[in-house]
């Protein structure tokens, strides 16, 4: 017995001394790749830093050599981003297997370079597998036929084509498809769901007050289809961006607009029809072509995007500008939230805030673009921002470059601005507000789950979950929607230095293109990111032909990798508030089309406060789940 229990007490004491070393191990294997990661970081800055000038000069040395009777090749791979990459971007992407995006910037700078530059005998775009918001798409469309203007020529190598891919493909003077790839554009396509019977058979209905009759986002919420003022909105909506994108394919096509609206109603082309119809010149492969290109331009290379980056710098070096002066940039990008802690797809007040505040006490920073790409959110929200952005314009040029999207409450931020800069296929407007509230009307029917409210406020009936609301309650409601939404169009009217008669009758909730907004009066140019520095330069009296920093708010940073970055980790670290701003990786649900507009209502609607929100969806692609620009 005393054996027994003496090896049973030995077999714990191992056991435990297993667990022990075991876990010891473990931590010191973690802790030694965490500081072997850094120490890499480390040493890659470093040496990044110490020899950034010796390196500069040998890759600028390469690199000139290698863009002499070269044509430039732009291989599009990757989505495609609006903002710049630096190096830190690019280095922890690999380091942690991302795809690591092609910058909008980037190939901007590049085209508007090769058209100037003697070495450049031409650009090769060589599509296979991007992406990127429609918006993005159109500023590089105008790119290329800006570049075009040079009498260069352009050559496009497509494997296959949504409406979205041909648009930046018909840019050019030649156009090839691969023999298998096919071309699907359908055009712009609005797609609506609807979840009145389902929220019925789980018992729950929404009680909706609006101002606007277009005011359509929570429609879904309560109908199984469209009210006629939905689709009227949705069919101008949709004629307007077709009608943009029919245009600029017939122009550089040398066909009419009808014979183009015939191509987007068919819709589908295999690559032989394709080629019948005067959509592509040229049925085969890349590798086949390229000998073809060099002959015909007389070039002895091809050069790609980063080597002639590094080579081409010189060609804007007499345009950079030596003094202190700067335009600021300021990202208003996703939904307005009223709420302290924001992360990458939401705009809050207090952050937006902090931002604005400090372009305005800069005194180096002379104008200021706001960037905007957001469909609104809460209205209180929005007017904090609102009033912060108009008191910056009282000082210094605010210009907006509106992206895919700034509408309801991200057209509420842009009111105040001294300029606003849209593209014809920004998604904009919708001035209206709407509130909601979810009400579980035949819960415990279905479900056996009884409500029962005790309180001496007479909004009773209002605060059950499980009772309609009185008509008293609602008239409270219809009030306070109605003071929001006449604040919100005053608003407007003298942000645009119009009537706000005339603002009403253009309100309404009523969503609209950047190419209609510019009729209305709504935005003052089309145009995007760089027209709206172009716009700030010229406000602030200065040389619009000149480059200036572009400077950025550095925020405190939100997770390790920011404290890596920074080159200050201790310190870094012991700012951090919580393991969850730790490290910057969260896992993300994608929810199907549709599905995941309810969710960000129903999420907005947690708070109780009126919305200015739009929550539209907009595809430009047949094939579900392909091609998708939901432009948000």
């Amino acid at each position: 017995m005393g054996d027994g229990k003496n090896s049973g007490f030995l077999g714990r004491l191992f056991r435990s001394l297993f667990v022990i070393i075991t876990s010891y191990l473990a931590l010191v294997g973690l802790m030694v790749t965490v500081l072997g990661i850094l120490l890499g970081v480390f040493i890659y800055k470093a040496m990044r830093d110490e020899g950034s000038s010796m390196k500069s000069v040998k890759a600028t040395q390469a690199a000139n050599t290698e863009i002499e009777q070269s044509i430039l090749h732009l291989k599009l791979d990757r989505p495609i981003v609006a903002y710049t990459l630096d190096e830190s971007d690019r280095f922890f992407g690999s380091l942690f297997n991302e795809t690591v995006p092609v910058s909008l910037m980037d190939l901007q700078t590049a085209l508007r370079r090769a058209a100037e530059d003697a070495r450049v005998q031409g650009v090769l775009l060589d599509i296979t597998n991007t992406g990127g918001s429609f918006s993005t798409m159109t500023a590089l469309r105008r790119s290329l036929d800006a570049y075009r203007a040079s009498q260069k020529p352009l050559y496009v190598s497509l494997n296959d084509g949504d409406t979205a891919l041909y648009y930046i493909a018909s840019a050019g003077n030649q156009i090839s498809l691969t023999p298998l790839g096919g071309l699907t554009i359908t055009g712009p396509a609005f797609q609506l769901a609807y979840f009145g019977s389902a929220l019925d058979k789980l018992g729950l209905q929404f009680e909706v007050v609006k101002a606007g009759k277009f005011k359509s986002a929570m429609e879904a919420f309560v109908q199984d289809a469209p009210s006629p003022e939905t689709l009227e909105m949705y069919g101008a909506l949709e004629a307007s961006l077709r009608g943009t994108v029919a245009t600029a394919i017939a122009n550089n096509r040398k066909h009419s607009v009808a014979e183009v609206n015939g191509w987007l109603k068919r819709s589908f082309f295999t690559s032989q029809e394709a080629l019948k119809e005067g959509l592509v010149d040229r049925v085969g492969y890349l590798p086949a072509w390229l000998d073809e290109i060099k002959n015909a331009t007389k070039a002895q290379r091809f050069v790609e995007l980063r080597a002639y980056l590094q080579g081409s710098g010189q060609l804007d070096e007499p345009r950079v500008t030596k003094g202190p002066e700067a335009i600021a940039l300021i990202r208003a990008e996703g939904e307005i939230v009223n709420s302290t802690r924001s992360n990458s797809d939401q705009i809050a007040p207090d952050h937006m805030i902090e931002e604005l505040q400090w372009a305005a006490k800069e005194d180096d920073v002379k104008a200021v673009v706001l960037r905007i790409d957001s469909p609104g959110g809460s209205a209180l929200a929005s007017d904090l921002i609102w009033d912060e952005v108009r008191k910056l314009s009282e000082k210094k040029p605010v210009v907006v470059s509106m992206g895919a999207v700034a509408a309801s409450g991200g057209y509420y931020i842009a009111a105040p601005a001294t300029m606003i800069v849209a593209e014809p296929t920004t998604i904009t407007g919708s001035i209206g507000v709407i509130g909601g509230m979810p009400k579980g009307l035949k819960v415990a029917e279905k479900w056996g789950v009884n409500f029962h409210m005790v309180t001496a406020s007479d909004r009773k009936d209002y605060l059950n979950f499980a009772t309609k609301s009185s008509e008293a309650d609602k008239e409270l409601i219809r009030n306070s929607i109605k003071e929001t939404y006449d604040t919100f169009v005053q608003k407007v009217a003298a942000g645009r230095k119009q009537a706000p008669e005339r603002i009403y009758q253009i309100a309404e909730g009523r969503v609209y293109t950047g190419a209609d907004a510019l009729t209305l009066g709504l935005v003052d140019r089309l145009g995007g990111f760089h027209e709206a520095v172009r716009a700030a330069k010229e406000l602030a009296k200065l040389d619009p032909d000149k480059f200036y920093s572009l400077e950025e708010y550095q925020p405190a940073p939100k997770n390790l990798l920011d404290c890596i970055r920074s080159g200050s980790i201790g310190e870094c670290l012991s700012t951090l508030q919580d393991s969850e701003s730790f490290f910057p990786w969260k896992s993300r649900v994608e929810l199907p089309l549709g599905l995941d507009k309810l969710k960000h209502a129903t999420d907005l609607l947690e708070s109780g406060q009126t919305l200015a929100y739009w929550p539209g969806a907009l595809r430009w692609d047949a094939r579900p789940g392909l091609g998708r620009a939901a432009e948000d």
